[in-house]
């Protein structure tokens, strides 16, 4: 794991909120580091302190194995993920354990590589069913579930983009990633996405065939992105095979075009997919009143499948 990697630690590790998103306000977390600091002898625990400039990232408690517990452990806390308030109050916790507690490592880090390890903390947690009780989905082969002529039809659209000279570059967002069957295309190409997807299910399928970069892949409402990225965080927003976008559900689709260019930073990409063009011509109509500049594309062929219309534009 890549946390234990970057922490030279060979112990199991534990965050104490359930999931990504629930980092942007992590209650739990700022509960059990106030409880911590009013244990007995806490100036005795033995502590690590992931920091970024001055700021700290992380902080880890050993826990030693005891009856209920018979493994050693880290807890791991962070604020890094959470809005400015919370972050705050994170910080201010940690500075008052430092302050009379010396940790044993302090270990300078990107805010972005520790965003990364965190993520894929919650990634390989979801896919050994720990976030899941009772889970009865079997694991089904990458023949039944993967398709490369999908993967060429995703790669297609990206040459006739550089082609138009609007190719996604930088800070990428993928929503509505299903179980990474576009992302595949993009990773081919060297691309980097941040992949989100609602369904758990089908970002645990992804993960299992390692089609899913686990430190890249979040499990989130796209419908909601706003609430965990600030403004300009991405430099292209996209999302293939997006639908079926009916007049109406059209509020959750064009909710989530509203998102995807609150998110965007200035001139940053924004590429949509669907299978018709009334659907393409709903996603369109909200871009454009974002203020977004583009237009709609016929990429129909003879299978009539996949990725038949496109919106492409910069905000």
């Amino acid at each position: 794991m890549l946390l234990q990697e970057l922490l030279g630690i060979n112990e199991e590790i534990y965050l104490v909120e359930e999931s990504y998103t629930s980092q942007r306000t992590p209650e739990r977390t700022l509960q059990y580091l106030n409880r911590v600091r009013n244990f007995p002898g806490a100036g005795d625990i033995r502590l690590i302190r992931v920091r970024e400039a001055g700021h700290t990232l992380g902080l880890l408690f050993f826990n030693p194995a005891d009856e209920n517990v018979p493994v050693n452990f880290w807890s791991v806390f962070t604020g890094s993920l959470a809005s400015m308030p919370m972050k705050t109050r994170f910080e201010a916790l940690a500075d008052s354990f430092l302050s009379f507690t010396s940790p044993e490592k302090d270990i300078e880090l990107s805010s972005e590589t520790w965003r990364n390890a965190i993520n894929e903390y919650y990634s390989l947690t979801l896919v050994s069913r720990n976030l899941c009780p009772g889970c009865s989905v079997k694991p089904e082969s990458y023949k039944s579930v993967f398709s490369e002529n999908r993967v060429k039809r995703v790669t297609e659209i990206f040459e006739l983009l550089r082609k138009k000279g609007c190719y996604p570059e930088g800070r990428l967002l993928e929503v509505c990633c299903g179980n990474g069957m576009s992302t595949l295309a993009l990773y081919r190409l060297g691309l980097d996405p941040l992949a989100i997807e609602i369904n758990k299910c089908t970002v645990c399928q992804g993960l299992e065939q390692q089609v899913l970069n686990p430190q890249r892949s979040v499990v989130m409402d796209a419908t909601a992105i706003s609430r965990y990225f600030e403004p300009g965080s991405f430099d292209a927003v996209m999302g293939f095979m997006l639908g079926l976008v009916y007049e109406f559900n059209k509020e959750l689709w064009t909710g989530i075009m509203r998102e995807a260019v609150s998110v965007a930073a200035d001139g940053a990409v924004l590429l949509f997919t669907v299978s018709s063009k009334p659907e393409i011509e709903i996603l369109a109509d909200t871009l454009l009143k974002a203020g977004v500049e583009g237009e709609i594309v016929d990429n129909t062929d003879s299978e009539g499948t996949y990725d038949q219309w496109l919106f492409v534009g910069r905000k």
